[in-house]
């Protein structure tokens, strides 16, 4: 996704991309037993992780085989190709072969053995949102090119569901949900509520269902929780969030959601909210505060502690010039 990059100074509080130090403190990348961290998470549950090698908003991280994997984002100029891996006990993110294109708001999953990525804005699409998919073995350490969703997502959802991926939500109207069959390696449309359609909401699986939560549609930002289950084919609704929200990260974590950041119902404000929903609930609750408001951050589980990973501390088109390389992690135990 190109940008023209043009900054124009007004009267009141100037847009901060870093936090200072305060008076004796050290530098906000620090070094742990663990290799880098960054100092925005000193405080608090959370806890620091390695830091990425640069800031990234708009990116996407799994998990596979007990490694995580995150790659891509916006650049200043135009979507990264960034793909990196860390194992949790090894200390740093290793680079790894580059996406086959820069890519942001894009979608990403782990099914079949492989790391797959479909959509999103790329450096060679020029603004549009892009169908292209491709999968990346691990063992060599190389991509390879899809069959192409049918048509164009950006800011949608990837999820690995009984032997099928599905692409769910995004903007510019793509309708219903793509269904691929990992085994016969084909798609299709699968019929949806028209209102599951929305851009920046987040989506995850627990047991057969998919869960799609908040984002946004024709300019209003929504509280609405969509379920599908798989098996039965059908769509019922979940409790809604307590204020609508976008541009949020979610994971689960021992059967529960968590939903991290987003921005706010009027889209200003860039959040630190944390809100889950526990096995059985019926309304969501708080949880333990983000170390900083974040936005189009990815989020991981891994041996039930949660990685939360880079984001913007801007909303909307700021979301690239505030990245942040922080990786904060709160464990199983301080929840």
């Amino acid at each position: 996704m190109l940008r023209t990059i043009c900054i124009t100074v007004l009267a009141g509080p100037a847009l901060a991309l870093a936090p200072a130090p305060a008076s004796g403190q050290e530098d906000a990348r620090q070094w742990s037993e663990r290799g880098p961290v960054s100092s925005y998470s000193l405080s608090g549950p959370w806890r620091p992780g390695p830091r990425l090698e640069s800031g990234r908003a708009g990116l996407s991280a799994v998990v596979h085989d007990g490694v995580i994997y995150a790659a891509g984002g916006a650049g200043l100029v135009e979507p990264r190709n960034d793909f990196e891996a860390l194992e949790p006990d090894g200390g740093a993110w290793r680079t790894r072969a580059p996406l086959p294109q820069g890519l942001e708001r894009f979608a990403m999953a782990a099914a079949d053995g492989r790391i797959w990525v479909a959509g999103g804005y790329s450096s060679d699409s020029r603004g549009e949102p892009i169908a292209e998919v491709w999968s990346y073995d691990p063992e060599s350490d190389i991509w390879q090119g899809e069959p192409a969703m049918p048509r164009a997502k950006a800011s949608f959802s990837l999820l690995a569901v009984a032997g099928a991926l599905y692409a769910v939500g995004g903007e510019h109207g793509s309708p219903g949900v793509y269904r691929f069959d990992l085994q016969a390696r084909e798609w299709t449309t699968l019929a949806a509520p028209e209102a599951v359609g929305r851009r920046g909401a987040a989506a995850a699986v627990l047991g057969e269902a998919i869960w799609v939560v908040g984002g946004s549609r024709d300019g209003e930002t929504s509280a609405r929780v969509d379920v599908y289950d798989v098996s039965a084919g059908e769509w019922t609704s979940g409790p809604a969030l307590p204020e609508p929200l976008a541009g949020h990260a979610m994971v689960v974590a021992d059967g529960a959601i968590h939903l991290l950041g987003g921005r706010s119902s009027d889209m200003r404000r860039t959040l630190r909210d944390h809100f889950i929903l526990d096995p059985g609930a019926d309304s969501w609750r708080r949880g333990a505060a983000l170390p900083t408001a974040r936005t189009e951050a990815a989020a991981v589980s891994l041996d039930g502690d949660i990685w939360l990973i880079g984001g913007g501390a801007g909303a909307g088109f700021f979301a690239p010039f505030t990245a942040v390389d922080s990786v904060d992690v709160l464990a199983r135990d301080a929840r």
